[in-house]
């Protein structure tokens, strides 16, 4: 009987160490994503197309922390450490751009797959409502947010741990009789 609340606890003690490792990964990701939104908004407000909202954001800064967090312990991520940071950054930064278009291709298709009902309806649909200037523009500005997370953190690996963060969010020493 006293295996049950065991695992229970276990598995509550790992996902509080899961998601206090993954929220400032995942709060850098969603400001970012909520200012893409933002801006996209702004640029097509005069066309008065409607943009995604909110959901959509919170949801893709969970996916994007967790799967930073994935890929840099996977063997892949491990073994861009013997390169120079530049060439870890340009290839994570494809990589996941990379992927944000073949999971937005796809969530596209699927949602034109839903409202139509067949293979062929949905891609006759999907190209139909296409949209490629707004597309790529999330697209595009999805990578620059990627890279530029790994830019910071490759700075903040080669600076040390919480450095960056104290660089930019601590009181600066100043002498005392300034």
């Amino acid at each position: 009987m006293s295996a049950v609340p065991h695992s229970i606890a276990s598995t509550g003690k790992w996902l509080h160490k899961e998601f206090v490792a993954a929220r400032p990964v995942f709060v850098f990701f969603l400001i970012a994503f909520l200012l893409q939104l933002l801006i996209i908004k702004l640029a097509v407000a005069q066309f008065f197309i409607p943009v995604t909202v909110l959901s959509k954001a919170v949801v893709g800064a969970l996916l994007a922390a967790k799967a930073v967090l994935i890929l840099d312990e996977t063997r892949l991520g491990r073994s861009l450490e013997r390169y120079r940071p530049i060439v870890a950054v340009i290839f994570k930064t494809l990589l996941y751009g990379l992927g944000t278009l073949l999971l937005s291709y796809l969530e596209r298709f699927l949602e034109a797959l839903h409202r139509v009902g067949s293979f062929d309806g949905a891609i006759q649909d999907m190209i139909a409502q296409a949209n490629l200037y707004r597309f790529f523009a999330w697209i595009l500005g999805v990578t620059l947010i990627f890279a530029i997370y790994f830019v910071l953190s490759e700075i903040n690996e080669h600076m040390g741990k919480g450095a960056l963060w104290s660089l930019f969010f601590e009181r600066p020493n100043l002498p005392a009789d300034s």
